[in-house]
C-alpha cells in the first residue's frame, strides 16, 4: 500500500515537472512582433506614412521632387515612392530629395532578444536612364522618449535596380520607448547628356518593419537588443528567410466569393524544406476582418484551396470589392511570417 502511494506522488510530481518544463519551453520561444503597425506593406495605402521634405536643384531644369504613394507597384500591388521628375533640356546636374516618416510607435516593455530592420527597395530611372542616375537612401531611427537618432540602413541603387531587392540591418532598442523611422533619399544625375533631358525617376520602398523579438521576460538580456538571430529550426529557417520565400512565391491566385464562403488558395513553397501551418483570413483592411479565421497544415511544395467563411456584417461589402486582402500567418518549425495579399475577387454564382 505505501509503495503505491509513493509511486503515485512520484508520478504526480514528474507531471507537475514535466508541464512546468514545456511552460518554460514555450516561453522560452518568444515572441516576434513588427512595428509600425504590424509592418508596412503599403496595400491599402500609406498606412499612417507621411511625406517629409522634398526638393530638387538647380532651379533652371524645372524639376520636381516628392512622396508620393504608388498602389500599383510593390509585393503585394503597393509602395510609398521618391519620386523626381525632369521637364527641360539639360543646364546641369539634377538633384532631387525627398523623405517619408512612419508613425509613431513604442516597443512593449519585454525581455528583448534582438531586432532588426527590414524594406524592399527598387530603383526605376524611366526616361532619365541616359543620363545614369543614382539614388540612395538612409534609415534613420528615432528614440523619441530619449531623444536620439540613429543611422539603422543605407544603400545605393542604380539603373539596374528596377526589381525589388530586400536589405536588412540589426538595430538596438528599448522596451517601452516610442519611436519613428523615417527614410531620407538623394536621386542625382550622375553623367551629363548631350541629348534633351525629360522624364520621371521612381526610388520604391514596400515591407518596411521594425521586426523585435521578445522573450517572457524571465530570462534574456534586459530591456535592449541588437543585432540577435532570428529564431530558426534545424535547417536555419529564419522568420526573415520564411517572409522572403513567401513575398517570392506570389498571391497564389484570385480569391472567389461564392454565397457565404471565400475561397483562397495558399501554399508552402518548396524551398522552405518542411511543411507550413498556415491560418488565412480575408480582412477588409488590416484591422477589420472580413472572414472567420481558418488554419491548415500545407506540405512543402503544395498548395492547397480552402473555405472562409465570411461574417454576416461584412458580406455586403465583400460581394462589392474588386479585390479583398487576405493576410497568411505561417508558421514553419519554429519560424513564422506574416503576408498580406491583395487578391482579385471574383463572384461565382
Amino acid at each position: 500500500m505505501l509503495l503505491t502511494r509513493t509511486r503515485h506522488r512520484v508520478a504526480i510530481l514528474a507531471g507537475v515537472a514535466s508541464a512546468a518544463l514545456l511552460a518554460w519551453a514555450g516561453s522560452a520561444l518568444g515572441a516576434t512582433a513588427a512595428y509600425p503597425d504590424g509592418g508596412s506593406g503599403f496595400s491599402e495605402g500609406a498606412e499612417g506614412w507621411s511625406a517629409g521634405s522634398a526638393a530638387c536643384t538647380p532651379a533652371e531644369l524645372l524639376c520636381k521632387s516628392e512622396a508620393a504613394y504608388d498602389a500599383t507597384t510593390g509585393s503585394p500591388p503597393g509602395s510609398i515612392t521618391a519620386k523626381t521628375t525632369v521637364t527641360v533640356n539639360l543646364v546641369g546636374l539634377f538633384k532631387g530629395t525627398a523623405s517619408w516618416n512612419s508613425p509613431k510607435f513604442t516597443v512593449p516593455v519585454e525581455a528583448i532578444t534582438g531586432a532588426d530592420i527590414h524594406l524592399d527597395r527598387a530603383f526605376d530611372p524611366g526616361g532619365l536612364v541616359d543620363v545614369e542616375p543614382k539614388a540612395t537612401f538612409t534609415v534613420t531611427l528615432a528614440d523619441l522618449t530619449a531623444g536620439t537618432s540613429t543611422t539603422v540602413l543605407s544603400g545605393e541603387l542604380e539603373s539596374e535596380d528596377k526589381a525589388f531587392a530586400a536589405a536588412d540591418a540589426p538595430v538596438a532598442v528599448v522596451g517601452g520607448h516610442t519611436y519613428r523611422l523615417s527614410i531620407d533619399t538623394v536621386t542625382a544625375q550622375s553623367t551629363a547628356a548631350v541629348s534633351a533631358l525629360s522624364g520621371t525617376t521612381n526610388l520604391r520602398f514596400d515591407n518596411v518593419g521594425l521586426t523585435v523579438r521578445s522573450s517572457d521576460g524571465s530570462r534574456g538580456g534586459g530591456g535592449g537588443g541588437g543585432g540577435g538571430g532570428n529564431r530558426s529550426n534545424s535547417s536555419s529557417l529564419t522568420d526573415r528567410r520564411l517572409l522572403s520565400l513567401l513575398n517570392s512565391a506570389g498571391a497564389g491566385g484570385p480569391a472567389a466569393l461564392k454565397g457565404r464562403r471565400l475561397f483562397v488558395r495558399v501554399g508552402c513553397p518548396a524551398k522552405i524544406g518542411r511543411a507550413c501551418r498556415i491560418a488565412a483570413q480575408g480582412l477588409l483592411s488590416r484591422r477589420k476582418p472580413a472572414t472567420a479565421k481558418r488554419t491548415i497544415r500545407v506540405a512543402k511544395g503544395k498548395s492547397r484551396r480552402i473555405a472562409l467563411r465570411v461574417k454576416p456584417r461584412a458580406r455586403g461589402r465583400v460581394a462589392k470589392r474588386k479585390r479583398l486582402l487576405v493576410r497568411e500567418k505561417v508558421r514553419a518549425g519554429k519560424a513564422q511570417a506574416t503576408v498580406y495579399r491583395q487578391r482579385k475577387l471574383i463572384l461565382k454564382g
